[in-house]
């Protein structure tokens, strides 16, 4: 069996990127909140899972008021 690997040259490294993904997704977060509702990133840092390996752990609570949950408001409330 033949095997053929192509590598492409990128304009950044990998630690460029992730911290460029980081960055853009947190951008995206902010544009998307409103006053009381949206993302809100409590922790993000990195980390090293025993069985895994390292990793980034983040912490987040998003808020849903304007998402049409209300069915579920309504469920919650009534119980």
């Amino acid at each position: 069996m033949l095997m053929k690997e192509y590598r492409i040259c990128m304009p950044l490294t990998t630690e460029e990127y992730r911290i460029g993904q980081l960055y853009m997704i947190s951008k995206h977060s902010c544009e998307q909140s409103d006053g009381d509702e949206g993302v809100e990133v409590v922790r993000n840092e990195p980390d090293t899972h025993p069985q895994h390996g390292p990793g980034q752990l983040t912490e987040k609570r998003i808020y849903l008021s304007r998402y049409g949950i209300i069915s579920l408001k309504i469920v919650l409330l009534y119980q």
